[in-house]
C-alpha cells in the first residue's frame, strides 16, 4: 500500500506528464508562446488599425472644421461687402437726390426771375402806354389847365400815396382815354 500511495503522489506531482517527453513539452511550450505572440501581434495590429482609423477620423474632422471656417469666412466677407454696397448705394442716392433738388431749385429760381422780369417789363410797357395816353390827352387840348397839371403830376409821379387822382372822379369820357 505504501507503494501505491507513493505512485499516486508521484503521479500527482508529475502533473500528469506521464508519457510526455521533454521535447514534446518544449514543443507545446513553443506552440503556446507562438500563440501568445500571435495574440500579442494581433492586438498590436488591432491597436495600429484603431490608431490609423482614429487618425483618419481626426483628419476628416479637422478638414471639415477647416471647410466650415472657410465657409464662415466667406459668408462674413460677403456680408461685409453687402453692407458696404448698401451704404455706398445710400450715399450715391443722397448725392443724386441732392443734385436733382439743387437743379430743381435753380430752375424754379430761374423761372421766378424770368417771371419777375416779364411782369416788370409788362408794368413798364403799361406805364409807357399810360404815359402815351396822358401825353395824347394833354396834347389834344380838350382838358382844362388844372386837369392837365394833374395829369402831368401823375405822369411825373408826384401824386401822394393817400391822394386820389382827380381823373378817377372825372367824366366817363376822360376815364375811357386812360
Amino acid at each position: 500500500m505504501k507503494l501505491l500511495i507513493l505512485i499516486t503522489i508521484a503521479l500527482l506531482f508529475s502533473a500528469c506528464n506521464i508519457g510526455e517527453t521533454q521535447q514534446e513539452l518544449e514543443a507545446k511550450l513553443a506552440q503556446s508562446k507562438a500563440i501568445e505572440l500571435k495574440k500579442i501581434d494581433t492586438k498590436k495590429e488591432l491597436e495600429k488599425e484603431k490608431i490609423i482609423v482614429q487618425g483618419k477620423k481626426d483628419k476628416t474632422l479637422l478638414e471639415m472644421k477647416m471647410m466650415q471656417m472657410q465657409h464662415d469666412n466667406n459668408t462674413e466677407i460677403e456680408r461685409y461687402i453687402l453692407i458696404m454696397a448698401f451704404f455706398l448705394l445710400i450715399i450715391i442716392s443722397f448725392f443724386i437726390y441732392y443734385f436733382f433738388k439743387k437743379r430743381h431749385e435753380d430752375k424754379l429760381r430761374s423761372y421766378q426771375d424770368n417771371l419777375d422780369k416779364y411782369f416788370h417789363q409788362q408794368e413798364n410797357m403799361t406805364k409807357m402806354r399810360i404815359a402815351e395816353k396822358i401825353i395824347d390827352t394833354v396834347a389834344s387840348g380838350k382838358l382844362d389847365k388844372s386837369q392837365e397839371n394833374e395829369l402831368i403830376k401823375a405822369l411825373s409821379g408826384n401824386i401822394a400815396a393817400t391822394q386820389k387822382p382827380k381823373l378817377l372822379n372825372d367824366t366817363a369820357e376822360d376815364a375811357e382815354i386812360l
